[in-house]
């Protein structure tokens, strides 16, 4: 096999930024690219776009690249087990499909200002390139574009949610009402009335992550109560996408 296409080998070409493209974030990305160690499959995919050269948004596009990077060297045994039992069209499949989520990763890191959530699409990046499953880019971008909207606190509610109910979800792929509604006081929010928790989880809820749970037959009308929520697998798949597994970080 050449030496580039290995994936624990540095990326040494280097591009024709003459005959670059003129757009600005592939632009962004063969500048960053050109300068770090990067890993199969990223590596190919930024070779794919050799026809695209930077600016304010490098320094986002490079926080993006180094924690993709990152967190698949911490997935190397991984990484060498799935391109050991791929064959050559379903490693091209992979190149490409890389390509394109690395070119809509790094315009979602130029939109986004916050270098934690520019982090979290790096992880979400990092940890499509080593699942052995077809990549279904459509999920992935959807992904993304969620990482993009949630706050650092948004994702600590959600993860609260996922540590109570994530088990359960995960083997049934859904809680039943009256389990969400008793599990939801052994969140860190306990029984209180905040309207933080229902502001953050009616945002949860319009992607999709979680769903309000209708309040118990028995309560009495003019009870001042917290409305209570119940986790959605697509909840649980986006807080196992954005966790960097080997270092223990905080999602």
């Amino acid at each position: 096999m050449p030496a580039d296409d290995h994936p624990f080998d540095a990326l040494e070409h280097q591009f024709d930024l003459e005959d670059a493209s003129v757009s600005h974030v592939n632009k962004a990305i063969l500048s960053v690219a050109s300068s770090l160690p990067l890993l199969w499959p990223i590596d190919k995919a930024v070779l794919k776009i050799r026809e695209h050269l930077g600016s304010d948004s490098l320094d986002r596009i490079r926080i993006m690249l180094e924690t993709c990077m990152n967190e698949i060297r911490r997935q190397d045994d991984e990484i060498n087990r799935l391109r050991e039992c791929m064959s050559a069209d379903e490693a091209e499949r992979r190149v490409e499909t890389s390509k394109e989520l690395l070119l809509d990763a790094a315009r979602k890191a130029e939109a986004t200002r916050s270098k934690e959530r520019v982090q979290r699409i790096g992880i979400i990046l990092a940890h499509t390139a080593v699942e052995p499953k077809p990549i279904d880019a459509d999920e992935i971008e959807e992904m993304m574009r969620v990482a993009m909207e949630l706050s650092d606190r948004d994702t600590e509610f959600l993860c609260e949610l996922v540590r109570i109910e994530g088990v359960t979800v995960a083997a049934q792929g859904r809680m039943t009402r009256n389990s969400a509604h008793t599990m939801w006081e052994r969140g860190f929010w306990g029984t209180r009335v905040d309207p933080e928790i229902d502001s953050i989880f009616s945002k949860l809820e319009s992607y999709g992550l979680v769903a309000r749970i209708p309040p118990p037959n028995n309560l009495n009308i003019g009870a001042d109560f917290q409305n209570r929520y119940v986790l959605l697998k697509k909840g649980l798949r986006f807080v196992d996408l954005v966790k960097q597994h080997a270092s223990g970080a905080p999602v």
